[in-house]
């Protein structure tokens, strides 16, 4: 089960500063901006958006970070969601198809005890 992406925060003022630094320490190897979906979030990668950087405001106390695990199917991501809850995360997205992209079926809950959003995709539907 390869990771599928993941997300990091950094404090706005040191936001594109994040960016520049990624780029021009990873371009050689085919690192670049893919995506701004909002003015906050950067999508980055080699061959797809698969390292997401997010915004945050300075003050705010604890920011989440983000995993995402590759399901081979939505059966898969049903059953990661309903085995995380039974060992206590929280639900924070029921299972079901998303607008990132056709297709993309993820499911997502919040570690106990942290403040990691956990995220199991498939990228071929429901």
């Amino acid at each position: 089960m390869p990771l599928d992406h993941f997300s990091i925060p950094v404090p706005q003022d040191e936001f594109e500063n994040t960016i520049t630094f990624l780029t021009t320490s990873l371009e050689h190897m085919g690192f670049k901006e893919f995506m701004r979906p909002i003015p906050t979030v950067v999508g980055m990668g080699d061959s797809k958006p698969y390292f997401w950087i997010n915004a945050i405001d300075s003050k705010e106390p604890a920011a989440r970070h983000h995993i995402a695990f590759t399901a081979e199917n939505a059966e898969q991501v049903r059953q990661f969601h309903a085995a995380a809850l039974k060992a206590g995360a929280t639900c924070n997205g029921e299972p079901g198809l998303r607008k990132y992209h056709p297709g993309y079926y993820g499911a997502f809950v919040i570690h106990p005890g942290s403040n990691v959003n956990f995220e199991v995709v498939c990228h071929n539907g429901a």
